[in-house]
C-alpha cells in the first residue's frame, strides 16, 4: 500500500498531465482577428450580430431569422458574428428540462441543422467569429462543450470565444476592436445596456464596440468615453413568439408582451475610424445598397455577384437593374 504522500504526488502529476492534454485540445480563444472579404473596398462593411437565435424552439420567428441571414448572405460588404444561444438545446436535467417537452427536434438535430447553414456561411467568408451562450452550455451538464464540439466542423478557422473575447475587425486601413460576450454582470431590465458599460469598464475599456445578449432585450447605444465614440448593444432575440402572442418567457420575466427584436447592424468605414449603428438590419441594408447604387451610377464598377435581398427596396437597387438603367440613359443621350 502506497503512503499518502505518494498518492497525493501521483494524483497531482496525473492532474497536471491532463491539464496539459486538455488545454492542447481546446479551440476556444480570448482574442482573434477577422479581415472580411468585401466586394466594394471603398465602402463600409456592415456587421450583424446574431444572438439568442434559439434554433429548434417552437417560439422562434423563423421567417425573421431567415430574412436576416438572407440579408447577410446576399448583400455585398455584409457579414455576421454569433453571440450565443444559437440553438435552444434544452437538456432533461433540473429546471432547464422545460424545453425538452415542447421542442420537436432534440438538441443533436438542432445542432446538425443549425451548423449546416453556418458552415456554408463561414466557407463564404460571411461569419467572422462565434461566442458562447448559456443555452449552448447546457451541454456541460452531460459532459460536452457545445462550441468546442461543433465549431470543429467549420470549414474555416474563425475565432471561437468560449468565454467571450475581443475581435479585431480589419476594414480597409482601419482596425476596430469589438468586445463580445453572451452575458455579463450588471444586467438590468430598466437599463438594458448597463451590463454593456460594466463589460467595458471591467474587461475592455479601449474597445470600440461592445456586444452582449442573453436578456432577450434589444437596445443599441452610441456614447462617448474619454473622448472616444463607442457603440454598445444588447442584441435582442428571435424567440419572439408567433401569431402575435408574444413569448411566454419574456412576459414571465417582466420584459413585456414581446421580447426585444433581434436584427441590428453596425457599419464600419474603411478609410476613417467611423461607425454607424442601425437598430434594424433592414435599414442598414437599404443604406448599403444606396451607397452601392451611387457608386455604380458614377460608373465606378467593381464586379460583384447579383444582389437579391429580402426587402422591398431590393428591386430598386439591384446591381443588374442599375446597369440596365445606365445603358438606357446612355442610349437616350446618344439619340
Amino acid at each position: 500500500m502506497k503512503e499518502r504522500s505518494q498518492i497525493y504526488s501521483e494524483a497531482t502529476r496525473l492532474l497536471k498531465e491532463y491539464q496539459q492534454f486538455h488545454n492542447e485540445t481546446l479551440i476556444g480563444v480570448p482574442e482573434g482577428i477577422w479581415k472580411p472579404k468585401v466586394e466594394y473596398p471603398d465602402l463600409p462593411f456592415a456587421l450583424e450580430p446574431f444572438a439568442d437565435q434559439h434554433f429548434g424552439s417552437i417560439h422562434v420567428d423563423y421567417d425573421l431569422l431567415d430574412k436576416h441571414w438572407n440579408i447577410v448572405e446576399q448583400t455585398p460588404n455584409y457579414g455576421a458574428v454569433t453571440i450565443g444561444d444559437d440553438i435552444d438545446n434544452f437538456i432533461a436535467l433540473g429546471k432547464i428540462a422545460t424545453g425538452t417537452y415542447e421542442n420537436p427536434l432534440p438538441p443533436q438535430l438542432q445542432a446538425i441543422a443549425y451548423m449546416d447553414r453556418l458552415e456554408k456561411d463561414v466557407k463564404e467568408g460571411k461569419v467572422g467569429a462565434m461566442a458562447y451562450g448559456n443555452h449552448n452550455n447546457f451541454g456541460d451538464i452531460t459532459g460536452y462543450d457545445w462550441l468546442e464540439t461543433w465549431a470543429r466542423k467549420l470549414p474555416k478557422k474563425i475565432p471561437i470565444f468560449t468565454a467571450g473575447g475581443l475581435l479585431h475587425l480589419k476594414v480597409g486601413s482601419q482596425v476596430y476592436d469589438i468586445a463580445m460576450t453572451h452575458r455579463y454582470w450588471g444586467r438590468s431590465q430598466l437599463n438594458p445596456t448597463n451590463m454593456v458599460k460594466r463589460f467595458m469598464e471591467y474587461e475592455y475599456p479601449d474597445a470600440d464596440v461592445y456586444l452582449t445578449a442573453h436578456t432577450h432585450q434589444g437596445e443599441l447605444l452610441t456614447f462617448d468615453r474619454a473622448g472616444e465614440e463607442k457603440i454598445g448593444a444588447v442584441v435582442g432575440t428571435y424567440k419572439l413568439g408567433v401569431d402575435g402572442r408574444g413569448e411566454t418567457w419574456a412576459r414571465q420575466m417582466g420584459i413585456g408582451g414581446r421580447a426585444g427584436r433581434a436584427g441590428m447592424a453596425i457599419l464600419f468605414y474603411p478609410n476613417e475610424h467611423k461607425m454607424v449603428g442601425f437598430r434594424h438590419t433592414e435599414d442598414a441594408q437599404q443604406f448599403m445598397l444606396s451607397l452601392i447604387h451611387e457608386k455604380e451610377w458614377k460608373g465606378q464598377k467593381i464586379d460583384a455577384k447579383p444582389i437579391k435581398p429580402d426587402v422591398e427596396i431590393a428591386e430598386l437597387y439591384a446591381i443588374e437593374n442599375i446597369r440596365e438603367r445606365q445603358a438606357e440613359m446612355q442610349s437616350g443621350n446618344e439619340e
